[in-house]
């Protein structure tokens, strides 16, 4: 879609059809107060009549010239409505949030790029840029906080946004490399010696796996790697253990891990291309969430990638000591368990769901409540990136996984659902440990819930430490792997696991 197109009105095309959108939302309503037995309390009444004046409002022609304060007038109204909302969200946990408060909140960003989109403001440049890279950011949180994908709105927001970059991207003095990678000193050589150095970045490094394992995780080549039928059998012993498949995402063709493609994620070129400029994203703040100074928070897509040092080339260190580099470290962020392809549509391309997750397995012998998502097509695949140094602590996932490095080297420890790595280190059923962590005075507040709901399948163990914690029971039924580029694990549910990145590093998990 060319988003510069104009109506016989004067708004671009998207506005109009997004408008138009809007002004049926009654319908999205309606369904949701059926599903919910017609029970909406008065300030979700309150809210959408708010929002069905401001739709109406927008017809105005005042809006087109910003020159009656219109748009301004507006634009605190949603404002104020987009705070009703946030006060709604975190009087519940995240799975919980009602979705007519979603839907509000979602219609209420979607209204305000139209509001900006259809405006020939009189601002200078610098305001108008600062308007439209906030009004980009709400869209994100529309896409991440709001889900605006669970009522089906997310392609209209992809639309907005496409459209409020393009009249950034065409600002007098706007930087038009703030949509591409910062610049390295690379930057200068050869495309065909930049991207050799790009995409061998870490690559050919050796390391040797140093978990508190005895054994190491069976692997295959790619040629050799247990089959569909394998998998896909009751009877088969292949899905009941971790496995490794080598190189298994060159074989089957991803763009991703493809030396020298234009479309290798190693290229923070291509990463920043795939959002476009102003774009947000989720972190984790912390090299690992079991820890109390763990935290989250919303940061530039371009400045988690310069802090990942995405466009700079740190030589790895191969027998790099996690306990060493703890020492005063500074603060690390680091992208967690997030749908970055559905953030960043372009992204999807890059890659395709490995042929396991749709085996359809049984539940393992060790996990026999296994279910598989409840998805539309029984997956959920998420995005991990982050710097060197990283560490998802001992913990455990209900679902199936095949878990695909991209870029980078990571250490991978596993050990099976009979054996919980807790301080004391012993198999399961030799002590009873309680994993709840409270408060002084035993109640658990909303501001701890995300931790406690982390923490209900983790331990905060050590397993990649110098020091001798697991016990010899636990470490000789542990196993331990090396992923690099492209290299696939497959984990059963309920199996233990933890990694460290040793580099730099991209992943693409997908539960099944």
């Amino acid at each position: 879609m060319n988003d510069d197109r104009r109506s016989a009105d004067g708004h671009p095309d998207i506005v109009r059809d997004v408008l138009a959108h809007l002004g049926q939302a009654d319908l999205l309503f309606k369904k949701i107060a059926s599903a919910q037995d017609g029970s909406i309390d008065a300030s979700v009444l309150a809210a959408k009549r708010r929002l069905r004046r401001l739709v109406g409002s927008t017809r105005s022609s005042d809006f087109v010239d910003d020159v009656s304060g219109a748009l301004d007038v507006a634009l605190a109204s949603l404002t104020t409505l987009t705070r009703l909302c946030d006060h709604k969200f975190v009087t519940y946990s995240y799975d919980s949030i009602p979705i007519v408060w979603r839907a509000i909140y979602v219609h209420a960003q979607l209204l305000k790029a139209c509001c900006i989109l259809m405006a020939r403001s009189s601002r200078n440049a610098e305001e108008e840029s600062n308007r439209l890279r906030l009004c980009i950011r709400d869209l994100d949180l529309a896409l991440i906080v709001a889900g605006a994908a669970s009522i089906g709105e997310d392609q209209n927001c992809h639309d907005l946004i496409s459209a409020l970059q393009q009249r950034l991207l065409h600002l007098p003095n706007e930087d038009q490399t703030s949509a591409s990678a910062p610049r390295h000193p690379s930057d200068d050589l050869p495309l065909a010696k930049r991207r050799r150095l790009l995409d061998s970045d870490s690559d050919n490094v050796q390391f040797e796996a140093r978990a508190q394992a005895d054994s190491n995780i069976p692997e295959y080549s790619s040629d050799q790697a247990p089959s569909f039928m394998d998998l896909a059998d009751p009877d088969s012993l292949h899905r009941t253990k971790p496995f490794v498949v080598r190189a298994f995402a060159q074989k089957v063709g991803w763009p991703a891990v493809q030396p020298f493609c234009h479309r290798s994620w190693s290229s923070a070129e291509h990463l920043m291309s795939a959002a476009g400029p102003a774009r947000v994203v989720p972190v984790e703040v912390g090299a690992n969430y079991a820890r109390q100074d763990w935290g989250q928070d919303m940061i530039l897509w371009a400045d988690f990638l310069k802090h990942c040092h995405w466009d700079t080339f740190v030589a790895p260190d191969p027998k790099h000591d996690s306990k060493e580099a703890s020492i005063d470290p500074p603060p690390v962020l680091y992208m967690a368990q997030h749908d970055l392809a559905s953030q960043f549509p372009a992204l999807s391309q890059d890659f395709f769901l490995p042929e396991y997750v749709y085996t359809s397995p049984a539940p393992p012998p060790d996990w026999p409540d296994y279910a598989p998502p409840a998805t539309s097509d029984g997956v959920i695949t998420n995005v991990w990136i982050g710097p060197a140094g990283t560490v998802s602590p001992p913990h455990f996932d209900p679902f199936y996984n095949c878990f695909v490095q991209v870029v980078g080297h990571k250490e991978v420890w596993a050990a099976p659902p009979s054996c919980r790595p807790i301080k004391t280190m012993t198999a399961a059923g030799l002590q009873s440990v309680d994993m709840t962590e409270q408060s002084n005075d035993g109640a658990v507040g909303a501001e701890s819930s995300v931790t406690e709901t982390l923490m209900s399948n983790t331990s905060d163990v050590d397993v990649f430490g110098t020091e001798d914690l697991v016990a010899s029971q636990v470490r000789s039924a542990a196993f331990r792997s090396v992923l690099g580029p492209g290299d696939l694990l497959y984990l059963p549910p309920g199996w233990w696991h933890s990694l460290r990145s040793l580099t730099r590093s991209a992943s693409v998990s997908t539960w099944f």
